[in-house]
Formats: C-alpha cells, sequence, structure tokens
C-alpha cells in the first residue's frame, strides 16, 4: 500500500498533523502496518512540494500541541485521492514476494530441495494460521477483523499455490525420469 497516498487519503477527511495521522493511518489498517511518525513528516513535506498538501495556519478544529504541525489537503490532493480511489489496484504481475522467490529459485537447484523448501514452508503456513484464527475475535473493530481476513486469506491462498509447486514439481520430476529411461534405452538398443 502507498503510505503516501495512504496520508492524503486521510488528510482528505480532515485536517490533521503528523502523530494523529500516523495513529489513524494503523488504526484504519488493523495495526498490521506500522509506521514511523519521521516517515509521515517526510511524506507530509513531500506533499506540500508537490502542491497536495499544505500546512494550517490557524487550525480552528485541528488539536494542537507542542511540535503538533496540522495539515490539510489542497484541491489537487483532493483530485489525486479521488482517482486513486477510483483506480482498481491490480498488479499484473506478483510483487517481490520472498516465498514466492524461494520456491521458484529452489526449482532451479533441484525438485529435491524445491519440495523441501515447499514442506518447510507449508508447515510455517498452517502454524501461522492457525494463529491467524485465534488472533482476532468479534470485539474487535472492522478494520482490524478485515485486515485479519485478509492476512488469513493469503495464507490461504500461498498453502494451495505451495499444494500446486509441490504437485507440478513432482510431475515435472516424472516426466524427466521418463525421458531420461527413454533415452538410456535407446542408448542402448543402438549399442552393437
Amino acid at each position: 500500500m502507498s503510505v503516501r497516498l495512504g496520508v492524503l487519503a486521510l488528510l482528505a477527511e480532515a485536517p490533521s498533523h503528523g502523530y494523529q495521522l500516523k495513529a489513524d493511518f494503523e488504526a484504519r489498517t488493523g495495526s498490521v502496518w506500522t509506521v514511523n511518525v519521521g516517515q509521515i513528516y517526510t511524506i507530509l513535506d513531500r506533499l506540500e512540494k508537490d502542491g497536495l498538501a499544505t500546512p494550517v495556519d490557524d487550525p480552528a478544529d485541528v488539536p494542537a500541541g507542542r511540535d503538533r504541525r496540522p495539515w490539510a489537503i489542497t484541491p489537487d490532493g483532493r483530485k489525486v485521492v479521488e482517482a486513486w480511489f477510483a483506480e482498481a489496484a491490480v498488479d499484473p504481475a506478483p510483487s517481490r514476494d520472498e516465498l514466492l522467490i524461494k520456491v521458484l529459485l529452489a526449482l532451479g537447484r533441484s525438485p529435491e530441495v524445491a519440495v523441501t523448501v515447499i514442506d518447510t514452508q507449508r508447515t510455517a503456513l498452517y502454524r501461522q494460521l492457525q494463529a491467524d484464527r485465534r488472533s482476532v475475535d468479534a470485539t474487535d473493530g472492522v478494520a482490524a477483523r478485515l485486515m485479519a481476513e485478509a492476512v488469513r486469506a493469503r495464507h490461504e491462498s500461498d498453502l494451495a499455490w505451495l499444494d500446486r509447486c509441490e504437485e507440478l514439481t513432482r510431475s515435472d520430476r516424472t516426466v524427466r525420469a521418463d525421458r531420461t529411461a527413454r533415452a538410456d534405452r535407446a542408448d542402448h538398443e543402438d549399442t552393437p
């Protein structure tokens, strides 16, 4: 997720200061993604340079405090947020996910190494999935429950993908073994 656009979306709701933006961002993402307040202020400075946010000189509805500089979204910033919400977030290719990279690189070593890596990952994901199921209850906020559901769905998807990886790896190993056996038989038949 783009933290920059997330901060801008929060400013579209109401002017705020960095510490509040940090707290709101973390609350809205079910506390799964934490962000450093220094990163928030760096983003705010960049948004100001891009003409998307501006410091508020006379904050009417923004609680001020020591070292709390309130910010507001600009009209151009609102356009960016609206365009972001209107745009579908579909990646044509998966992100550089460690699980994906690890399994694909293990396949290059050998089918045996790949199956070992797949088994290790599968075991860890089953354990994590069990922990995920116990981590959230009905008293948690909607954002926390939705984030937990997204994490569980991702883990379940990864498990299904690992099953498919193992299936294809074992199938490929069988095909290669058959080819090798046929080539050996052909070599023996050609030998006088």
